[in-house]
């Protein structure tokens, strides 16, 4: 059974999730605090992360600082911090989508099972192709790798699948709509700040001098072009 771990210190929101989760197939696993998980968990046996940003020990970012020096696991963050920043603080550090409180546990779980769907869907391809290239870029799915010059460059996984996405589809100019469908697995309602947040971070890990590797179109669209 799929393990889900879940960091969340309200009590309600706690059995609620779990209750529902439990009734979706997944397997639970909760922590209160964001002190004790960083001390004796295995990361790398669960599927997907769910964490609260506000807790009583410790605080939801520095678990997913932590969380992704070992895994690439994929990590939802629960928040009732409805800031930008601290959203941005979030995905910055590696989490790969956010749900505000109070939330929709449907809507969440949709989340949970696009992200899963993303993860599967990535290694299923990386086993069929080996590597990528563009400019001075040379990525290696097997080992999820990107080098300049032999200089390794590093990215999140959903950095990662964005630029795999767009290289797949290079020198076609992709909407923000289809960008986001295509990495998150699930329609698109405008969720602007999640996905400017992850390419912004892209663009600026990926910059080298005059060298463009992600054109925007009229602020809308972006293209990955050859040459």
């Amino acid at each position: 059974m799929a393990k889900i771990l879940l960091i969340e210190d309200d009590a309600d929101i706690q059995e609620m999730l779990s209750d529902y989760l439990s009734g979706e197939g997944y397997e639970i696993t909760s922590y209160v605090d964001g002190t004790s998980i960083l001390e004796d968990t295995n990361f790398n046996d669960y599927i997907l992360a769910l964490i609260d940003l506000m807790l009583p020990k410790g605080n939801g970012f520095d678990v997913i600082k932590k969380i992704r020096e070992i895994s690439t696991i994929p990590i939802i963050i629960i928040t009732a911090k409805n800031s930008d920043s601290d959203k941005a603080r979030g995905l910055s550090l590696g989490a790969d989508d956010y749900v505000t409180k109070p939330f929709s546990i449907v809507e969440l779980s949709a989340r949970i099972k696009a992200n899963i769907r993303r993860v599967a869907t990535y290694d299923m391809f990386q086993q069929k192709n080996n590597f990528l290239k563009v400019k001075d870029l040379i990525i290696d799915l097997s080992a999820h790798t990107i080098k300049r010059n032999d200089e390794s460059i590093e990215l999140t996984r959903t950095e990662f699948d964005i630029l795999v996405y767009m290289l797949k589809n290079k020198n076609h100019a992709l909407s923000k709509e289809t960008i986001y469908q295509a990495i998150w697995k699930e329609p698109y309602y405008g969720n602007e700040n999640v996905l400017n947040t992850h390419m912004n971070r892209l663009r600026n890990k990926l910059k080298n001098g005059d060298i463009e590797y992600i054109k925007t179109i009229w602020g809308i669209v972006y293209k990955i072009q050859e040459g």
